[in-house]
């Protein structure tokens, strides 16, 4: 969220780049999160000299495959719950506003959102601050605020009722099986839903 105001201060500004991509608004998100990404992988080759199984980003097993898809199950079941005993009588503007790009965007945005989140949010923060703490707690207590207040600012709060499921899903996941590869698919999974109001807009 602070890259491109550090850039600015530092006189470079992409945006106009960007925009002409067609990564604008919350597409810019794509190259953000890329860019973020990039540097935490930088900092763990160059700087800790780890490997990426240090960011538990390793091969998964059966067993991690099918418990990313029954927590996809259980996230999406509460959704539908919520969406049953307490419809959701207005789009929030942050879903309305990337149903309207073009499905290919949208899908980028799913994919790339899937892939350095994970990184970003559970993968580096989560490993590092368990191996300083000791305590798994600690750690989603530090981090979770930081993955949350995002999704908040774009989508409302609603979003704790109909998607933190989602959320719930994806950290169980990584703190139990520890395999972020299965995280970045259930993440992955969660998101795509967003595509169908982005196609039937696109139909229109």
């Amino acid at each position: 969220m602070w890259l491109p105001q550090i850039l600015r201060g530092a006189g470079v500004d992409p945006r106009p780049a960007l925009a002409a991509i067609g990564l604008d608004g919350p597409a810019a998100a794509v190259f953000w999160n890329a860019l973020a990404a990039a540097l935490i992988l930088a900092w763990v080759f160059g700087v800790e000299r780890r490997r990426l199984s240090s960011l538990r980003i390793v091969r998964p097993t059966g067993k991690d495959l099918e418990w990313a898809l029954i927590f996809f199950g259980a996230a999406m079941t509460w959704s539908w719950l919520a969406q049953l005993i307490r419809p959701q009588e207005v789009t929030d503007s942050g879903s309305a506003t990337i149903a309207a790009l073009p499905v290919l965007t949208v899908v980028a945005m799913i994919l790339s959102a899937a892939i350095f989140e994970e990184i970003l949010f559970r993968g580096y923060p989560l490993e590092r601050l368990i191996e300083l703490t000791g305590r798994r707690w600690v750690a989603v207590a530090t981090t979770l605020p930081f993955f949350v207040l995002p999704h908040l600012v774009t989508f409302g709060p609603e979003w704790l009722l109909y998607h933190a499921s989602g959320t719930v899903a994806i950290y169980v996941l990584y703190l139990w099986r520890r395999n972020l590869v299965a995280c970045m698919l259930l993440h992955a999974a969660v998101n795509a839903p967003i595509l169908i109001p982005t196609v039937a807009a696109q139909l229109r």
